[in-house]
């Protein structure tokens, strides 16, 4: 039973690796869906300014994570 449930993790773990790789990437990326959502279907707000959002909070994500990792960096 541990194999399988090893087997199980791993293929979460390298599934999540591929698509995302980092978890302020994937936060980000699902924040931006859900206020796009909001804005389309809630507020009934213009197509663009969703679009806009939706690759600003992605941005904003993307670069969060730069930020950390040149932060992390040994000089």
């Amino acid at each position: 039973m541990s194999t399988f449930l090893g087997r199980i993790t791993g293929a979460i773990r390298a599934t999540y690796n591929f698509f995302v790789g980092d978890a302020i990437i994937l936060v980000a990326v699902v924040a931006a869906f859900i206020v796009a959502a909001i804005l389309v279907h809630g507020l009934h707000a213009p197509n663009p300014v969703a679009a806009i959002s939706l690759i600003a909070i992605i941005v904003a994500g993307l670069a969060i994570t730069l930020g950390r990792e040149l932060a992390g960096r040994k000089r």
